[in-house]
């Protein structure tokens, strides 16, 4: 013979649980055995049926009572619950269904959520639409221009943004008055309407009142209903040290104003830096191109050198070979997290003359004259690889 289990055993809970562990266990229990996420299992569906005729009692305080006292068959004589009329139990899955909507606030827990999204986590992807409840206004975006050395050094720019605010004629309401605002007919203010097709229960926006629950009878006339208006604005921006093209500041709260209370939503201002004639930028270092004579970097030089911050003395060795890189720490870019500076990258060219007079071709000529190998270091290692490459073969 089969045990008659305890309603209280049957959703796990103590007899003296609470409503709110009651309703706990039951959300728990319904969300395990729910036919929607166990098809065609008929031991799940029992057992979906068996959960919810058990929150059916526990749940109204006078059903529960009688029940304490005389026991299932307490409950059922007197055709109290639902499915009475054909004897104890629920009379069909749809009964059960009902139940486990009445649970979930109508469909979502109490938190705007669908049946949809609290059986499967919300696979309609991030853009479902969420039903009644507080929604953050959508985000703008923008393009500031800076100019190479205002990225170095940081700048602050004026910003003019058209945005939707708050209506402060009716306080974002979208009434003329406190009457002028209605429960919805349609979802009667639930801001969704159910549909419950077999086994399967489904929730969507209502379209009269667009998930918000209430209607506007009487439009302010200022917004013409919408609780926003649009407006234009000048905006600051400060804009750190060390940004680069690409990079993107949030502003919070510079978005359009956010639906039935909810927070504005944010500004996102992408940043775009100019080129410029001299320098060049990898990463966090200034890179500067310097050409020198080929008598400079055969004797050596001293030559002060231009950098976005002030003037350098750089001294280059003799015998300084084109491609030669010196390197100034701690004078390039701040690093925009606040990591220091970079460095500063002095690049030499070494330019051969062009352009010779007769005086300098014959100066020229006699200085190879004197010209010995140890004076062309490159030039001895490739000749020596060449030779010792040939006398291989």
């Amino acid at each position: 013979m089969n045990k008659v289990m305890d309603y209280y055993e049957i959703l796990g809970t103590a007899k003296g649980a609470s409503p709110e562990e009651i309703k706990k266990a039951y959300r728990k229990k319904a969300l395990q055995y729910h036919p929607d996420k166990n098809p065609g299992d008929a031991t799940a569906e029992a057992r979906f049926k068996e959960v919810s005729e058990a929150y059916e009692v526990l749940s109204d305080p006078k059903k529960r009572e009688m029940y304490d006292r005389y026991g299932k068959e307490g409950v059922f004589a007197g055709g109290q619950a639902r499915g009475g009329a054909g004897g104890p139990g629920f009379g069909s899955m749809d009964e059960a269904l009902r139940t486990f909507m009445d649970a979930f606030g109508g469909g979502g827990g109490g938190s705007g959520e669908s049946i949809f999204d609290t059986l499967f986590g919300g696979m309609g992807g991030a853009g479902h639409e969420r039903g009644r409840g507080s929604r953050q206004g959508a985000s703008k975006k923008a393009t500031i221009r800076l100019s190479f050395e205002e990225a170095a050094k940081g700048v602050e720019k004026e910003l003019a943004i058209t945005r939707y605010t708050s209506c402060s004629h009716c306080s974002g309401s979208g009434a003329s008055s406190a009457q002028g605002i209605k429960t919805c007919p349609t979802c009667h203010g639930s801001g969704q309407l159910f549909q419950t097709r077999g086994f399967f229960s489904m929730s969507t926006v209502c379209s009269q009142c667009g998930g918000g629950g209430k209607i506007i009878k009487d439009p302010c006339s200022s917004c013409k209903g919408q609780g926003k208006v649009k407006e234009k604005q000048n905006v600051k921006v400060h804009i750190p040290a060390g940004v680069d093209s690409g990079m993107r500041l949030k502003m919070g709260g510079y978005g359009d104003a956010g639906e039935e209370g909810g927070p504005a939503g944010d500004l996102y201002v992408f940043i775009n830096v100019d080129h410029h004639p001299i320098f060049k930028r990898e990463g966090d270092d200034i890179l500067l191109d310097v050409p020198i004579g080929f008598g400079e970097a055969a004797l050596g030089v001293k030559k002060e050198i231009p950098s976005l911050y002030e003037t350098c003395k750089l001294t280059i060795p003799e015998g300084t070979q084109s491609g030669k890189v010196f390197r100034i720490k701690g004078k390039g870019f701040p690093n925009v997290h606040g990591r220091g500076k970079g460095d500063f990258l002095i690049h030499i060219i070494v330019e051969t003359p062009s352009h010779l007079t007769e005086k300098q071709k014959e100066i020229l000529k006699e200085f190879a004259t004197t010209e010995g190998v140890d004076n062309h270091p490159q030039k001895k290692s490739f000749v020596e690889k060449i030779k010792s490459f040939f006398s291989e073969g």
